[in-house]
């Protein structure tokens, strides 16, 4: 069993006077959603194309953002928060987290509220401790001997998966799991030296920003 998680950003902009197409699930008119997300990000400033991780959705690999448009990102997502108009734990880490990917194959997508500080819930996990997840809807989690069994299932009135798993429950060993967080860390470690870069070339002055937009999370304290 090969596990791996992927670390990507939720792109939102969706606030640009254009209209949503009006067909779902995304993931199954993909072709409306990356247009519309195309021409938001387009009327919102962005230079560069952007390649979604899977076609119709706002996820996006950290490694195929350009630098261009991760600089925007990085000053309109600290605007508030430079400006003075919330203190720094008060600040989330940038949208978005992690999809869980088993044998090649995309089990899990990060839900609403995640983001990339959420690394913690994973390594918790990997650890054999079941762990808070703000994001919602969360899986349930059981752990027998060195398995970790996620449970996707849900009633029909409560909030559904998006997009819908590709199994209703799945079985994992933690040390596999254990092994893909070491190597994403080592992928976030990358990526919090281009946001390094990011804050030096724009002058934003943040202190740590790494520890702002990727580490940072009061709930796992």
């Amino acid at each position: 069993m090969t596990v791996e998680l992927i670390p990507v950003i939720e792109v939102g902009y969706h606030n640009q006077d254009i209209t949503a197409p009006d067909k779902y699930p995304y993931w199954e008119h993909s072709e409306l959603w990356d247009k519309y997300n195309s021409d938001s990000y387009k009327k919102a400033g962005f230079i560069d194309e952007f390649k979604p991780y899977l076609a119709g959705s706002s996820f996006y690999r950290l490694s195929d953002l350009t630098d261009n448009n991760l600089a925007k990102i990085v000053i309109d997502h600290t605007q508030e928060f430079r400006d003075g108009k919330y203190e720094r734990e008060q600040a989330s880490a940038l949208f978005g987290g992690y999809v869980l990917r088993v044998d090649g194959q995309d089990n899990y997508f990060p839900q609403c509220c995640g983001d990339l500080a959420d690394i913690h819930y994973w390594e918790r996990l990997s650890n054999g401790q079941n762990s808070y997840y703000e994001g919602h809807p969360a899986p349930q989690i059981k752990f027998k001997g060195n398995d970790i069994v996620f449970d996707f299932s849900v009633d029909e009135f409560d909030e559904h998966f998006q997009p819908t798993p590709t199994k209703i429950t799945l079985s994992m060993d933690r040390f596999e799991l254990s092994k893909a967080v070491e190597r994403v860390k080592s992928e976030l470690i990358t990526f919090e030296n281009r946001l390094e870069r990011i804050n030096q070339d724009e002058k934003l002055n943040i202190d740590n920003i790494g520890g702002l937009l990727i580490w940072d999370n009061a709930n796992y304290e």
